[in-house]
C-alpha cells in the first residue's frame, strides 16, 4: 500500500513555476499564466468577493496589487498556525509549498497550495474565517462553495486523492473537513471544462464575458470607465430592447412594493403608538429613538470657509439614471 501511494505521488501532473507566492513576479505572472483557485470559483459564478467578468479584465488590463487589508494580513500569518493546528489534531506530518503550480495537462490551471500531505497523495488548504454565515463544518456540503470549488481547482491541478480544508473559525472553533476526489469526479470534469471554455473563447481572443448583478462587475465597470466622454455620439441600445423592457418593469415592480412595504409599516406603528418594542411567534419589531449628528455644512461654508476648505473632501461618481419618456 505504501509503495502504490508513493509511486502516485511520483506521478506528477504538475510542475512548480518557479514562482515564489506573494512575490512581486506571481503578482504579474499569474493574471497571465493562467487561472487559480479562487479565481476558479469566480468563473462558475459561486465567489462572493469576485466575478468572472473581474477576473476577464484583471487579466486582460491588469490591476494594481491589492491593497493588504487586515483580514488578509492575519489569513497570512495564521496559515502556519492553522497547518500546525492540522499536525496536532491528526498526527499528520506536512510540507510547505512556496511556489506556483501550474498542470501539465492543462496549462491555463495554476495553484497555490498551502502543504502537502507527507506520506499521503493529498493536500491541507489552510482557511480563517468568521463565519458569518453559520457554516457547520460538519462534512463537505456544510462549507462555504467558493472553499469546495478550490479545493476541486487544486485536485485537478496536483493531482491528489483528497484536500483537507483546516478552518480556525475565529474565537469559537477549529474544523477539518476532508474532501475525498471520488465523490467529485464530475463536478471536477465540469469544472475543468468551464475553465478551459472562459480561457479559450473569452481570455485568449480578448471577449469579456457579459457583465453580472454582483458588487464586483459593478465596480470592474466603475473602474473601466470612471468618467464620461460627451464627444462621443449617443450609443443605439436596440440590442438592450429586452433588458430595458424588463428594467422598466422592475422598477414599476419595485415602487409597487416599497409602497406595500410602506403601508403595512405605518399600520403596525399605528398599533404601536409610543411602545418601542412589538412581538409576534418570531417576529420581532422595534421603533426606537436614535440621535444623528450632522454638519450643517453650507453655513460652515458660509461662516468658516477656511476651516470647510481644510476639510471638505471631493468624490465623484458616475451615476447611472433610467428614464422614460411620456
Amino acid at each position: 500500500m505504501a509503495q502504490a501511494t508513493e509511486k502516485k505521488l511520483n506521478q506528477k501532473t504538475y510542475k512548480s513555476t518557479g514562482i515564489k507566492y506573494l512575490s512581486p513576479a506571481w503578482e504579474s505572472k499569474r493574471k497571465s499564466l493562467g487561472i487559480g483557485g479562487s479565481e476558479a470559483s469566480a468563473i462558475v459564478g459561486m465567489n462572493p468577493y469576485m466575478s468572472a467578468f473581474s477576473v476577464f479584465w484583471d487579466k486582460v488590463n491588469g490591476s494594481a496589487p491589492k491593497e493588504i487589508s487586515e483580514a488578509m494580513r492575519q489569513g497570512s500569518d495564521l496559515e502556519e498556525y492553522v497547518a500546525q493546528r492540522f499536525c496536532a489534531e491528526t498526527g499528520k506530518k506536512v510540507k510547505r509549498n512556496s511556489f506556483m503550480l501550474q498542470s501539465i495537462k492543462y496549462p491555463f490551471m495554476l495553484a497555490d497550495v498551502d502543504r502537502f500531505v507527507v506520506g499521503e497523495n493529498a493536500l491541507v488548504e489552510c482557511k480563517c474565517t468568521l463565519n458569518s454565515q453559520g457554516y457547520s463544518y460538519a462534512d463537505a456540503d456544510n462549507i462555504p462553495a467558493y472553499h469546495l470549488i478550490q479545493c476541486l481547482h487544486y485536485m485537478s491541478v496536483v493531482g491528489v486523492d483528497k484536500v483537507y480544508l483546516a478552518t480556525l473559525v475565529y474565537g469559537k472553533g477549529f474544523y477539518i473537513v476532508e474532501i475525498d476526489r471520488s465523490k467529485y469526479e464530475s463536478d471536477i470534469t465540469a469544472l475543468i471544462e468551464i475553465e478551459e471554455r472562459f480561457w479559450n473563447n473569452n481570455i485568449k481572443p480578448g471577449i469579456p464575458p457579459v457583465a453580472d448583478g454582483s458588487k464586483s462587475s459593478s465596480n470592474t465597470l466603475t473602474n473601466l470607465f470612471p468618467q464620461e466622454d460627451d464627444s462621443l455620439p449617443v450609443v443605439d441600445l436596440t440590442p438592450q430592447a429586452k433588458n430595458l423592457a424588463r428594467l422598466s418593469e422592475i422598477k414599476q415592480e419595485i415602487a409597487t412594493l416599497t409602497a406595500e412595504k410602506d403601508t403595512i409599516e405605518n399600520s403596525i406603528k399605528q398599533q404601536m403608538g409610543a411602545a418601542s418594542k412589538g412581538v409576534f411567534a418570531n417576529y420581532q419589531i422595534s421603533w426606537k429613538t436614535r440621535d444623528r449628528i450632522s454638519i450643517d455644512t453650507k453655513s460652515l461654508k458660509s461662516q468658516l470657509p477656511e476651516i470647510y476648505e481644510q476639510f471638505a473632501k471631493k468624490s465623484t461618481t458616475r451615476t447611472f439614471l433610467f428614464t422614460e419618456k411620456n
